[in-house]
């Protein structure tokens, strides 16, 4: 259906909308939003007219209201004319109170993976698992855990860290990796020592027992209701290990960030993804960095995070009064598929995270975990 405003008005009105927006998300270095908002701006101008006149007016209308507007403060202050909102209009909101509506009910931790008591018999010590034949959770090929590897075994495994995704070439849907764009069929593009991941929780349990974070002391001064947690983690003897904790209050205050020194030899440090390139300078192992944390965390903490099992694995704690950014904003599709941290972030505070090849950073993906769940708050009060 053709448009009642010629294509060279509508050109132009776009070009100033999109210089307005662009000023007004400078401070948030998203280098598209201001281009996707101008888009949106002027779709809904068209739509919300039926002549060249009404159209020319309301244009008008949107660029002096897009003029006034100030700069954008924070990833959440942002909008088209007709759906922003000044944040000083905003009213405020009780995070720690309202996320008790979000927290995740038994039955839905025990379908995301997450460690629960009920799941657990008592652990029977595992002496070693040096010896032991393992499957390689990067090749695939199976291999004898070692406690020291030689020079051969340091490039062993050859693999691929990206992801795949599918490319439409010559007309034919191809499977390619996104480290190296290679196809499925070619040799991995990354050579390193093969590693292995425990995924059963008995397993795991034998290796490193779980603890239940401790009962509620109400004489504390230090503890907190609400905690955004992200843990980092490499390869060692003993598969997976917590390698860095990190936990914010819901103001965001940082209560702790330390490396944590892995129970057994390390292999592989996973900078990749871990982010750490080096543990020099490490004060904690996994006892006394759990020490710390429980002066800030208990069994009435409400902890947040982003396939927070994961996590909750890493630093073998127990703990039911848990929220899952993964569970807030569900797939379409459902179980297994969950949407990245990444995606969500793009998508819903329209920043990017994990952007850079040194790995994740676990204060900034503990941070988006806090912001995620306040704008799901203020999505499901509007």
């Amino acid at each position: 259906m053709r448009a009642h405003a010629p294509l060279k008005i509508r050109q132009v009105t776009a070009t100033k909308v999109f210089e307005h927006f662009k000023r007004i998300y400078a401070p948030l270095n998203n280098p598209t939003l201001a281009t996707e908002h101008a888009k949106r701006q002027e779709t809904q101008i068209l739509e919300s007219t039926t002549n060249v006149a009404g159209y020319k007016q309301q244009a008008t209308t949107v660029l002096l209201a897009l003029k006034r507007r100030p700069e954008a403060i924070d990833p959440s202050d942002i909008g088209i004319v007709g759906d922003w909102v000044d944040p000083a209009t905003k009213p405020k909101i009780d995070i720690v109170e309202e996320a008790n509506n979000f927290c995740l009910s038994v039955d839905m931790m025990t379908q995301l993976g997450y460690p629960l008591a009920s799941l657990l018999a008592p652990s029977e010590p595992i002496p070693t698992i040096v010896g032991t034949e393992r499957e390689c959770c990067r090749c695939k090929r199976n291999y004898i855990v070692k406690d020291v590897l030689d020079e051969t075994d340091v490039t062993l495994c050859e693999y691929h860290y990206g992801r795949s995704r599918v490319v439409r070439q010559y007309g034919e849907k191809h499977k390619i990796y996104t480290c190296c764009n290679g196809s499925f069929e070619d040799k991995g593009c990354t050579h390193g020592p093969h590693v292995f991941k425990e995924t059963d929780l008995q397993s795991l349990h034998n290796l490193i027992p779980f603890i239940a974070t401790p009962a509620k002391d109400p004489s504390s001064t230090t503890r907190r209701k609400l905690v955004a947690l992200d843990c980092e983690m490499a390869y060692t003897t003993a598969g997976m290990e917590l390698i860095r904790l990190t936990a914010l209050d819901e103001r965001l205050e940082v209560l702790l960030d330390e490396l944590v020194l892995p129970s057994q030899m390390l292999i592989d440090l996973n900078t990749q993804f871990s982010g750490v390139k080096t543990l020099e300078g490490v004060k904690h192992d996994l006892t006394s960095v759990r020490q710390e944390l429980f002066k800030y965390v208990d069994a009435d903490t409400i902890l947040i995070g982003h396939g927070l099992e994961n996590d909750l694995i890493a630093m073998r704690v127990l703990h039911e009064k848990s929220i899952d950014t993964a569970a807030l904003f569900p797939h379409p599709e459902g179980l297994p598929y969950r949407y990245s941290l990444r995606l969500l972030c793009s998508k819903y505070l329209s920043k990017f995270i994990q952007d850079g090849s040194d790995g994740h950073d676990s204060y900034e993906d503990a941070k988006t975990c806090m912001e995620l769940l306040e704008f799901h708050i203020r999505k499901q009060k509007k």
